[in-house]
């Protein structure tokens, strides 16, 4: 999407109901954004179906939970790998793109050279093999649905760093390194290595999406004919509105090298939405997941929604005891004003302003982008009694709750295919 359209007013209520299903396509796993919009279709009644991507055996093969790990979960879970990707699936040689990144040292990452006939040969055997998967996937879910049920479907699939030793090191330092240890995202992107990632993630985050709306055409068909509804969410990032003085203004975290998959998952969406299916991509505000530690700083732009609370209902009891519950956790000397002002400070800051460029997201780093980043993290964090419990963790909370309530009531008849849920709304929907 080239043009910046957030989500405003919250949406009517939806219809969906106890006689209704939804469908977690992909794993569910805790402190994530999908959470919120379980929970809320569990609290409705609604019949939740559960999906896993599967393990890994020691010859890496990918196998289904065993009864062991299916005890750990919730059910009913079908138990098909829906794992995507392809860096571990091997070409006509017998080898996978992983072999070819064996054996290279930390400083001898930018001389790796793939040989890209062979790489495409395990995207295209790869592909072939998750779609298989899916139908039968598919034909096991079919079993699970109820006479006369609508069905919401929900994308969780994201990621894809490629499983090489070699990989998180370097990105550790893209990610986290500033000064004698930064490392330029634009360098590592254009590299042979970023190059697999770039293809990797457009797999997993993007293509599933598409795989899932083309391979579920005839239980659309058959839920259609007989008057039943049939819709697909996905979680897209793409930056977010946040309150910086009396105003919402979007930024985004740099940098986000997953961004062009995110991309990739709205033109989907579009492209589906265009042939009457209802597919929505919600794009999210940041939030801490189990995920995100690695992109230290991501949760800066977390800490506005504390003046989001503040405006847009300071005296509903909801607010205050959010407000009062953040406070409590900033140490002696501290108040959640300063936080506010210090956010502010930080994103209307030179260095930061140049990193705030919708058209050009998402945006490569620079090094003083990433120590302003970086050491504005880390003094927030200072001011809290303990590292270990923030304020951004309860707001974190906050966002999955909102957006789950949002996007299950904007699903059951989406007005666009992709919405951006800034801190303006999720404060809205909170208080509602």
């Amino acid at each position: 999407m080239d043009k910046f359209t957030p989500l405003r007013e919250l949406p009517h209520p939806s219809q969906w109901s106890s006689k209704d299903v939804l469908v977690v396509f992909g794993e569910l796993f805790s402190r994530g954004y999908a959470n919120g919009i379980v929970d809320l279709a569990k609290a409705k009644g609604m019949k939740v179906i559960y999906s896993t991507v599967g393990r890994r055996d020691q010859a890496q093969n990918l196998r289904p939970l065993t009864l062991e790990e299916i005890k750990e979960k919730e059910t009913p879970l079908i138990n098909v790998p829906l794992e995507a990707g392809f860096d571990l699936q091997p070409n006509s040689k017998g080898q996978t793109p992983m072999d070819y990144l064996k054996g290279y040292k930390m400083s001898e990452w930018q001389n790796i050279k793939l040989d890209w006939k062979l790489i495409e040969e395990s995207r295209l055997a790869a592909v072939e093999d998750f779609r298989e998967r899916v139908q039968k996937y598919i034909t096991e879910l079919k079993k699970e649905i109820p006479h006369n049920a609508n069905v919401l479907f929900v994308h969780t699939m994201a990621g894809g760093f490629p499983r090489a030793k070699i990989v998180m090191p370097i990105t550790n330092k893209v990610f986290k390194g500033y000064d004698d240890r930064y490392s330029s995202s634009e360098e590592f992107w254009i590299s042979d290595l970023g190059k697999l990632c770039a293809l990797n993630f457009k797999e997993v985050t993007g293509e599933t999406f598409r795989h899932l709306i083309e391979l579920t055409s005839e239980l659309r068909d058959e839920l259609n004919k007989n008057n039943q509804k049939i819709s697909y969410v996905a979680y897209g990032y793409h930056g977010t509105d946040v309150l910086i003085g009396e105003k919402y203004h979007w930024q985004s975290y740099s940098p986000y090298l997953q961004g062009w998959a995110k991309l990739h998952l709205e033109d989907i969406s579009v492209q589906s939405f265009s042939n009457d299916i209802h597919a929505c991509v919600f794009n999210c505000p940041e939030i801490l997941t189990n995920s995100s530690s690695i992109f230290l700083g991501v949760e800066v732009s977390l800490y506005p929604l504390l003046g989001a609370l503040k405006k847009e209902g300071l005296s509903h009891p909801e607010a205050q005891k959010i407000l009062s519950e953040c406070q409590g956790l900033l140490s002696d000397g501290h108040n959640l004003e300063d936080i506010i002002i210090y956010c502010t400070k930080y994103l209307t800051s030179d260095t930061i302003k140049k990193w705030t460029d919708f058209d050009s997201w998402p945006q490569h780093n620079g090094n003083e982008q990433m120590k302003l980043m970086r050491e504005s993290s880390a003094e927030l964090i200072d001011m809290h009694k303990d590292p270990k419990n923030l304020i951004t963790y309860k707001l974190s909370e906050v966002v999955i709750k909102a957006c789950g309530k949002i996007m299950l009531n904007e699903s059951w008849q989406p007005k666009q295919p992709v919405w951006w849920l800034g801190h303006d709304i999720v404060a809205k929907q909170t208080l509602s």
